[in-house]
């Protein structure tokens, strides 16, 4: 079973890696987008997009198929190269008694 530790540490690498990803198709993209015009195309704000590359939030799946559609990509070109998850959330302790 995981540990907490194990999973935010496989966590972190994972979400670092997909933030290079998207901050590569992002300067790739012709023209090259900033993140306020990649924002704009996806209708997100500039700041949730900074923390998308920065691998501070877990964008749900919606969220992924919107920057795929921005970008002109494949929800495969935005997770390339991205290890499959092996740990799992370990599950919140149980109280004594329950």
């Amino acid at each position: 079973m995981s540990t907490m530790e194990e999973y935010t540490a496989e966590k972190t690498v994972y979400l670092e890696g997909f933030a290079a990803n998207v901050r590569r198709l992002r300067k790739q993209h012709r023209p090259p987008l900033s993140q306020t015009e990649l924002g704009e195309a996806a209708n997100l704000h500039r700041t949730e997009i900074g923390k998308i590359e920065n691998g501070k939030v877990e964008p749900r799946v919606m969220v992924l198929h919107i920057l795929a559609d921005a970008l002109g990509v494949s929800l495969d070109e935005l997770i390339a190269g991205l290890p499959v998850p092996k740990e799992r959330k370990p599950p919140p302790a149980r109280k004594h008694g329950s």
